[in-house]
């Protein structure tokens, strides 16, 4: 509901802009529109943990784990793929799941464990050892991506101002569809420090991780 009423609020500043001639008749509209956003934005960030946001970048920001084969337990050789390959499509799974934002960074496991029932179809031998060998894994890397967090908290924020994009309608459904994804949605709500509406900016102050995955470098 917040992000359409965004897109709502650009495109009606977009249009007045076209017409200054409205700008009685507009601003006012406007001006309920742009509260009714502040609202709505607001209930967003209520709901959602700074300090899980910025773990969620901190995960992202985790180099590829590298020596996954000596960790192997012996019965890897029975797994039916290859138990390096395994671990690893599962743990950049995972990386991505948290990048998105779908699910707490714990939570986002279930994206490692779906590699592993894909790799093994319905075979059941071995098939739990493998998910415990993607567990640890996983784990490992929580408390890595744990630390970094605490690091970041004790830094200094930065001011970050990006563009805002509309929702996109499907030519065909109508449905509309948010180019932003759940993590970047929630990083605005958040830590929104203020709006420019003519120039379809938004400003933000955040940890430098979340700057780097928000702005893509």
């Amino acid at each position: 509901m917040w992000r359409r009423a965004q897109t709502r609020a650009l495109e009606g500043f977009a249009a007045a802009a076209a017409f200054p001639w409205l700008e009685l008749w507009a601003g006012p509209r406007l001006s309920a529109l742009t509260g009714a956003v502040e609202q709505a934005r607001g209930a967003v960030a209520r709901r959602v943990d700074p300090r899980e946001l910025l773990t969620a970048a901190c995960v992202a920001a985790l180099p590829v784990p590298v020596g996954l084969r000596e960790g192997l337990p012996a019965c890897a050789g029975s797994w039916g793929v290859d138990g390096e390959w395994l671990l690893l499509e599962a743990w950049m799974r995972w990386q991505s799941a948290c990048a998105e934002g779908e699910a707490r960074v714990a939570d986002s496991v279930w994206a490692a464990s779906a590699a592993v029932y894909e790799a093994f179809g319905r075979r059941r031998k071995a098939r739990d050892e493998a998910l415990d060998s993607v567990q640890r894994l996983i784990t490992a890397s929580i408390d890595q991506a744990w630390r970094l967090a605490e690091e970041e908290c004790a830094g200094r924020v930065h001011l970050v101002e990006m563009a805002l994009p509309l929702l996109e309608t499907e030519p065909f459904t109508g449905r509309e569809h948010d180019p932003l994804t759940f993590w970047q949605a929630e990083v605005i709500a958040a830590h929104q420090t203020g709006v420019d509406w003519l120039a379809g900016q938004v400003s933000l102050t955040v940890p430098q991780t979340v700057a780097d995955l928000l702005l893509g470098s």
